[in-house]
C-alpha cells in the first residue's frame, strides 16, 4: 500500500518518528513545505532519511487556511508517489486539503484529513464554503480529540471516523530517570514545579505565577521554553521577590526534552480557554507521564481526556486551587509516586508511537474497504 502523508507537521523528523511502526507493507511518502512560522520565527524542513520526501513550496494565507502548496508542484509529486491513500495533516478549512481532494478526483485515490479543531468557529468566506468541500469530499478524518470528532459529526461529516492522537512518544527515550547532574547544574535543590512550552498567555503562565506565589514553604520552579510574554513574566517574578526560586531556561533540543523533564518533581500545564482557542492536546503531558512524573493540569480543552486518572485536574484560571494542588505533591511523595506510575501505564497503553501508528494502519484499512474512493 502506497500512502502520500501532506502537511506541515511532518517537516520535523522527530513528528514522524510514528511511522517507523507501520507494517513493511506499506510504503510511505512526505509531502512538506520548506518551512513554517511559529512563536519565535519558523522550523526549517529537516530531510527524511526514509522513504521518500517532496518539499513542495507553500503560499501562507488566511489564518483559516494555513496554508496552500503550489498546484504544479504538488501534482506532480502526487503523480510520482501514485498513492492509494492520501493523509493531509490540516483542518477541514484548508486550501492545502482542497487541493489534496481536488487532485485525488483526478489520480483515483483517496484522502483522508487531521484535525484538531475542538471549538466552534464561523468561517468566513470562502473558508466556509471550503471546509463544506472538504467535508463532502473527505474519504475518512481523524480527530485528535474527542470533541474534535463530535464537531465534525455536527458539521454533517459522515464518513469514517477516528479519535487518533497524532503523535506519540517512544517510551525508551521518554523513560523515568531522575536527572540529579542537571538539578545541580541548575541549582535545583528543593521540590521543583516544572513547565515546558511555549511562553504565550493561553498557556496559563500569569495563572501559574499566582500559583507559585502563593505556595509557601520550600520550592523552585524550572520554566523552560520561550515566547513574547517572557521578560515580563520574568520581570514580575522579579518584583515579587521569587528570582532566586525561579531558574529559566530558553528553547532546547527535541532530544534534551526528558532530561529537562526528568529534573522537575511536577509538570504543569494549566492553559485558559480563549475566544480563539482551548488546549487541543498538551503533548508535553504525556512526555512527563512517560517519564512518570506527574502532571497537574487545567480543565480547559482535551487536558482532563489526556490526564485521565492518572494526574490532577484544577479549574482552568484558578491559582489557588493549582497551588493546593502543588502544595499536595509536595508534602506528599508517595502521591507523586503512584501518580507517576499511573502516567507511564496510560501512555504505554494509549500514547506510543507504536499504539498511534497501528490505530492509524488500522483506520487506513477502513477507509480502504469503504465502498468509493471519493465521497459524493
Amino acid at each position: 500500500m502506497r500512502v502520500a502523508i501532506v502537511g506541515r507537521t511532518y517537516l520535523l523528523q522527530a513528528n514522524r518518528a510514528k511511522w517507523r511502526y507501520l507494517p513493511p507493507s506499506v510504503e510511505v511518502a512526505f509531502i512538506t513545505p520548506a518551512w513554517v512560522p511559529h512563536t519565535l520565527g519558523r522550523y526549517q524542513v529537516e530531510r527524511a532519511t526514509e522513504g521518500p520526501y517532496y518539499v513542495v513550496s507553500g503560499r501562507w494565507a488566511d489564518r483559516s487556511s494555513g496554508f496552500f502548496f503550489a498546484p504544479g508542484p504538488l501534482w506532480r509529486a502526487l503523480r510520482d508517489i501514485r498513492p492509494e491513500l492520501v493523509q493531509v495533516d490540516e483542518e477541514p478549512s484548508s486550501l492545502a486539503l482542497l487541493e489534496a481532494l481536488a487532485f485525488g478526483r483526478r489520480l483515483g485515490y483517496r484522502t483522508v484529513f487531521f484535525t484538531w479543531e475542538n471549538r466552534v468557529t464561523c468561517y468566513p468566506f470562502p473558508f466556509n464554503v471550503i471546509r463544506k468541500a472538504n467535508l463532502r469530499w473527505a474519504s475518512g478524518a481523524m480527530a485528535g480529540n474527542r470533541e474534535a470528532a463530535v464537531l465534525l459529526q455536527t458539521a454533517g461529516f459522515r464518513g469514517p471516523l477516528a479519535v487518533i492522537p497524532q503523535l506519540g512518544v517512544d517510551p525508551e527515550h521518554f523513560a523515568p530517570q531522575r536527572n540529579d547532574r542537571l538539578r545541580q547544574e541548575l541549582g535545583l535543590r528543593t521540590f521543583t514545579v516544572g513547565y515546558l512550552g511555549r511562553l504565550v498567555p493561553e498557556k496559563g503562565l500569569w495563572v501559574l505565577l499566582e500559583a507559585i506565589s502563593q505556595l509557601g514553604g520550600d520550592w523552585q520552579c524550572l520554566l523552560v521554553g520561550d515566547g513574547p510574554i517572557r521578560v515580563e513574566w520574568l520581570r514580575q517574578v522579579q518584583h515579587r521577590g521569587l528570582a532566586d526560586r525561579v531558574v529559566w531556561k530558553s528553547t532546547i533540543p527535541h532530544l534534551a526534552v526528558p532530561d529537562y523533564i526528568n529534573a522537575m518533581d511536577v509538570v504543569v500545564l494549566p492553559s485558559l480557554t480563549t475566544t480563539r482557542w482551548k488546549e487541543q492536546f498538551g503533548h508535553v503531558l504525556i512526555e512527563a507521564m512517560a517519564c512518570e512524573v506527574p502532571v497537574i493540569g487545567s480543565d480547559s480543552g482535551a487536558i482532563p481526556e489526556v490526564i485521565g486518572d492518572a494526574g490532577i485536574i484544577v479549574s482552568e484560571g484558578d491559582a489557588t486551587a493549582l497551588a493546593d494542588a502543588l502544595r499536595r505533591l509536595r508534602e506528599a511523595p508517595a502521591d507523586r509516586k503512584a501518580l507517576g506510575q499511573r502516567g507511564r501505564e496510560r501512555v504505554l497503553t494509549l500514547y506510543t508511537h507504536e499504539r498511534i501508528a497501528h490505530q492509524t494502519w488500522t483506520f487506513w484499512q477502513e477507509v480502504m474497504s469503504a465502498d468509493s474512493p471519493v465521497r459524493r
